[in-house]
């Protein structure tokens, strides 16, 4: 997602008019979940998938003449019979899709767009509120309104007043249709997401195996911190891609200073099984999402085996996914990182399709 909020501020810095095309439901099987969005610019050219396939090049093709027209819809595409058993994309079901034209010199979506990628940069999180007056299948000239609000509801840019939105605001992380009043206290549907980091993966240990991990993380949207206890090995000159990179006094100090929480996802891949024991269970203590630790099925029975020894109980060491990562059969660095990157991203979609199963 960040990428589309860059280009939506690069186009609007360029005076282009876009459009913006954000799934808003779907009914059947779908190859990318509602909020799904991507770009379509000016050229054609587009930013982004909601999928692919037949759908995809359907809606794109309604975004160009949207984008002719200058005019925003909330549309209807219907996949049955032979398109459906030929691309396999939302099979005998449909999906309903905001497309949403955006209009160069447009200042008040300029701020929000600007405000999404700078929250997306700094991995913090808010909500966004998304104006869906039209009924499905309907057409206007006039903009989409937007609301944003920060994770404490105070307002960042956009339509409504803010106590009326604070109505709004979710309980859960699910994307959800909702109804608030805008500041005429006329009642308007409102599609409301929350904008958030997907997780930020702290990888003890900058060694190979540690520098794939980092590597393929960032690509699929993890912050990306890096810890060990060489300054030569843990530095952004040899990560990269990493968003911070940390040089700890011992690895018995690993999580100071650091914030874990639910989105956190902790991989162990230090040099020595010492200190891949002594990192562990410091993460025992913390509430990490995921804690994964590298290691032979012998090297971690020890490790096992000490902490229980040491008082940690065996639901205690059942959050930990070790040996780390799928058993793809991998043995370069880079195969081990594509395992536990696999491991990661399934465990992050789970927590997603859990957030969103009331929608």
């Amino acid at each position: 997602m960040p990428s589309i909020w860059k280009a939506a501020v690069e186009e609007l810095d360029r005076g282009r008019d876009f459009i913006l095309a954000t799934i808003l439901a779907v009914k059947g099987s779908s190859p990318r979940h509602v909020g799904t969005r991507f770009l379509v610019r000016g050229d054609g050219d587009i930013v982004g998938t909601i999928g692919g396939g037949l759908f995809e090049a359907n809606v794109q093709d309604f975004a160009r003449l949207a984008l002719q027209s200058k005019t925003s819809h909330r549309a209807l595409f219907s996949f049955t019979g032979r398109d459906a058993d030929s691309h396999e994309m939302i099979c005998g079901g449909e999906a309903e899709v905001l497309i949403e034209f955006v209009a160069s010199g447009d200042r008040i979506r300029e701020d929000i767009f600007r405000r999404l990628l700078e929250m997306t940069g700094e991995r913090t999180s808010g909500f966004l509120f998304t104006s869906v007056s039209l009924a499905a299948g309907g057409t206007t000239a006039e903009p989409i309104n937007h609301l944003l609000l920060d994770q404490q509801g105070k307002r960042m840019g956009g339509f409504l007043q803010d106590h009326d939105a604070l109505r709004a605001m979710p309980q859960t992380r699910s994307l959800k249709p909702a109804q608030i009043l805008d500041a005429t206290g006329l009642e308007h549907p409102v599609f409301l997401e929350w904008i958030r980091s997907r997780g930020t993966v702290y990888i003890f240990g900058a060694g190979h195996v540690g520098i794939s991990v980092a590597h393929l993380a960032a690509y699929v949207d993890f912050r990306v911190i890096v810890a060990d206890d060489r300054d030569e090995f843990s530095n952004s000159r040899r990560i990269p891609d990493a968003d911070r990179t940390l040089v700890l006094d011992s690895f018995h100090h690993a999580f100071s200073g650091l914030e874990i929480d639910e989105d956190s996802y902790v991989v162990i891949v230090t040099r020595g099984h010492a200190h891949d024991k002594s990192v562990l269970t410091q993460a025992l203590g913390t509430n990490a999402g995921y804690i994964g630790m590298i290691g032979s099925r012998r090297k971690t029975g020890l490790i096992f085996q000490a902490l229980l020894e040491e008082g940690f109980t065996k639901d205690d060491l059942q959050r930990v996914h070790a040996p780390i990562g799928l058993p793809i059969g991998g043995e370069t660095p880079e195969e081990i990182g594509v395992s536990i990157l696999a491991q990661m991203i399934a465990v992050r979609n789970r927590k997603d399709q859990i957030g969103r199963a009331g929608d």
